[in-house]
């Protein structure tokens, strides 16, 4: 363990400035707007956008994955309690357990749908922009494997204990850099959370953000009819954007 930390101080960052070091001005200089003035729409325009609709056999899918999204929660917070700034216990890795038994279950069911092995959860993996100016080690990134030298960053997922807008910073210029890394065509995504609330964010070449969408709450271990009905569009979410990454063949 103790080695494992050594080795981590030693290594020499591929970038000169790591995204939550720079200031909300620098970023919103290096994005080339203020973060501020993007207008949030809703999450219905924004599944619209990415030509999502749920039909046949995907609708069967979909339902079963929300299934286990839910109960993934349930356990969650029986173990590790509910997720709010107020718990002194509640820790980024605390969001980051709770992150991934969300979307495990979503990239799962794809993967095993689409036969796409090719796409992959990352973590600790390293963006950087392409100038080798900015970058970061981020948790959750999902990537295609095209080839042994050659991937497609897909979506990227930040999560903070208390503050949407730190995450939505680092998110915003991560989803640059990928869109950048990826020869700046077609589309990235992101999701910002901090475990109880997230956001979704689309960029191919200009940002549109979602409203707040819950994902828990008190008592969703007994009204698993209303988290279903009202909650779970998180699943459709995830799932839009997979679809609509390059991934599913016409």
């Amino acid at each position: 363990m103790g080695d494992d930390n050594t080795n981590q101080k030693k290594r020499k960052s591929k970038w000169t400035t790591s995204y939550s070091n720079m200031s909300r001005l620098q970023a919103e200089k290096r994005l080339g707007f203020r973060i501020r003035s993007i207008k949030a729409i809703s999450v219905d325009r924004m599944l619209a956008n990415a030509k999502y609709s749920l039909r046949g056999e995907y609708l069967d899918v979909i339902l079963k994955t929300k299934e286990r999204v839910y109960d993934n929660i349930v356990e969650y917070l029986a173990i590790e309690g509910y997720p709010t700034e107020g718990d002194p216990d509640f820790k980024e890795a605390s969001i980051n357990h709770l992150v991934y038994a969300t979307i495990s279950p979503v990239l799962g069911n794809f993967i095993r749908m689409t036969r796409r092995n090719s796409i992959q959860l990352r973590s600790e993996k390293e963006i950087v922009s392409t100038d080798g100016e900015i970058g970061s080690t981020e948790e959750f990134v999902v990537v295609d494997l095209i080839s042994v030298e050659d991937e497609k960053f897909i979506l990227i997922v930040e999560a903070k204990r208390s503050s949407l807008g730190q995450a939505m910073k680092q998110c915003l210029l991560a989803m640059k850099d990928m869109r950048d890394n990826n020869g700046g065509v077609d589309e990235v995504y992101g999701f910002v959370t901090t475990g109880e609330s997230w956001r979704m964010i689309s960029y191919d070449g200009t940002f549109q953000v979602t409203n707040k969408i819950d994902l828990v709450f008190n008592t969703m271990g007994d009204e698993k009819d209303k988290w279903m009905k009202d909650y779970s569009v998180l699943v459709d979410c995830i799932h839009a954007v997979l679809s609509k990454g390059g991934i599913v063949e016409e």
